[in-house]
């Protein structure tokens, strides 16, 4: 087979046959913000068992670097191996940086829980085996820094997690990623304490953040969060105290066990653990993986039964809120919603895809978004609209996870974290197409969506007030996506309900 002629050569699309370094492309496998994932086989056996290479978009990207650095540090079995790194030499001359690794025949964590509607023993199994990742990674003094489900693949031969996507990862003397305030990560994994001080040193130019052990647990935690209740766990609101230093308190959202009535009480409160707004309360990765595993091993029937119904899915649905299951299960009275998650951190061992970007953004605080939006700002020193590089890095116009591995021939799903997925625009939808609900006027506000107050004001920046509820306005072609209501060519999802309202900005206060 020959090499195409070099013009033609792409590295995000490269065809079966290309060379990169000594390994030959046998097939595309996915695409996402920063590289290209390929199925690839050595130049000298092409009868080998294949690998992933992933090759980056952009000349020297030093996420690549990081990566194979990190990847050659951690040796686990829910750590896809490092067999290779190098750079590839586009006919332009720029050298882009690629890694080889493990080939992972699994499927991400959240369309994996989907598929299999997993119990909550299984899930207990599932992140004990990446808080012993964590474990390995923190006894060398690294972090990886962008723990979340679109990073953990689930393997389909032994439902094995394992945790990819080590581009952000902190290992000693890396040099920095970005001068940003905050490291490389998805803003709605991102621990109290990593917000608290961005909101307090935001308008510091010198001032960074550096990520502590306990980030990384705080991350495993809305991933368990999200993964058991289909929404993400929301912070409360922050205050100042006299001395002028910013606090949180407690999370906004209720534990996980009054969402979902099906998760056992165990996992429950080892979420809540993980997502302490202390972080000392979390403990070490160590500590956390003897509960998990200790949990594990319990047979009691609230453990081994399903999380989710045979007709229910732990998916974000169309509004971007949690399953019907979760919004019909009873919220707790403030008081006891305060009183568990107080009691959570003294827990002892024992002896917690297009829609789903848009629900990450929906259920961000407004604070959190505007301290987001305003740290872009003052970095870039020009508006460049709500939604910036600096708060998303990680989202693409629009991105579905295709599964059924279509482009391999013997594969099926696979691939690495956010750089698996395949990339793909949707046609632009009209009213009459399916899954789009166009029509002349917006439906009834749906129950639990937000509603204008007296004065005709939503709880959320974003949203707006229309028909006797608060929406969401998107692009056209998202709504098929996300099953929005498309009204005179934009598309419109009922608005997440917040706590209560901002009454006023705390990053304007001086």
């Amino acid at each position: 087979m020959q090499t195409p002629q070099a013009p033609a050569l792409n590295p995000a699309l490269l065809p079966p046959g290309t060379l990169v370094g000594s390994w030959l492309v046998v097939a595309w496998a996915g695409r996402g913000v920063h590289g290209a994932v390929y199925q690839v086989v050595p130049v000298d056996k092409p009868e080998a068992r294949p690998k992933a290479l992933k090759l980056a978009l952009l000349p020297r990207d030093p996420r690549f670097v990081r990566e194979a650095e990190l990847l050659s540090l951690v040796r686990h079995p829910s750590v896809p191996r490092l067999w290779d790194s190098g750079d590839w030499q586009h006919p332009s001359g720029a050298l882009h940086p690629f890694v080889v690794m493990d080939w992972v025949d699994g499927a991400p964590l959240y369309d994996w829980a989907r598929q299999h509607s997993p119990s909550s023993q299984q899930v207990l199994q599932l992140l004990a085996q990446l808080a012993r990742v964590l474990q390995t990674l923190h006894s060398q003094g690294c972090l990886h820094r962008d723990v979340k489900g679109d990073n953990v693949l689930v393997r389909h031969s032994d439902s094995r997690a394992l945790l990819t996507d080590f581009g952000s990862g902190r290992y000693p003397h890396a040099s920095s990623l970005t001068p940003d305030i905050l490291p490389p990560g998805t803003p709605a994994y991102r621990s109290p304490e990593a917000w608290l001080f961005e909101l307090q040193f935001f308008n510091d130019p010198k001032a960074r953040y550096s990520a502590q052990p306990t980030d990384d647990l705080y991350s495993l935690g809305v991933t368990a969060y999200r993964l058991v209740t289909g929404t993400y766990p929301e912070l409360g609101e922050p205050s100042k105290d006299e001395a002028g230093l910013w606090h949180l308190e407690r999370l906004a959202s209720a534990p996980p066990l009054f969402l979902n009535p099906r998760v056992d009480t165990h996992l429950n409160a080892l979420i809540l653990r993980m997502l302490s707004v202390r972080p000392e309360h979390r403990g070490t990765a160590q500590e956390l993986a003897e509960a998990l595993e200790q949990a594990a091993l319990l047979t009691l029937p609230e453990s081994t039964r399903s999380l989710f119904s045979q007709e229910l899915s732990p998916s974000v649905d169309s509004g971007g809120q949690a399953p019907a299951a979760s919004r019909l299960a009873p919220l707790p009275p403030a008081h006891d919603m305060a009183e568990a998650q107080a009691q959570a951190p003294k827990v002892p061992l024992l002896t917690p895809s297009s829609a789903e970007r848009v629900s990450l953004l929906v259920h961000m605080q407004p604070w959190q978004l505007r301290l987001a939006t305003a740290a872009a700002l003052l970095a870039l020193g020009a508006w460049v609209g709500w939604l910036t590089p600096r708060m998303f890095p990680e989202l693409p116009s629009l991105v579905r996870h295709e599964v059924g591995g279509a482009l391999l021939q013997e594969g099926g799903e696979a691939g690495l974290g956010d750089d698996s997925t395949r990339a793909s625009v949707a046609a632009s939808p009209s009213p009459s197409e399916p899954g789009v609900h166009g029509q002349d006027t917006l439906p009834e506000p749906s129950p639990g969506q937000a509603r204008p107050d007296a004065k005709g004001r939503c709880p959320h920046p974003r949203q707006i007030p229309l028909n006797g509820g608060c929406w969401v306005k998107l692009q056209r072609e998202e709504c098929e996506a996300i099953k929005g209501t498309l009204l005179h060519g934009t598309c419109y999802v009922p608005g997440a309900l917040h706590e209560r309202q901002p009454t006023s900005h705390p990053v304007r206060e001086q």
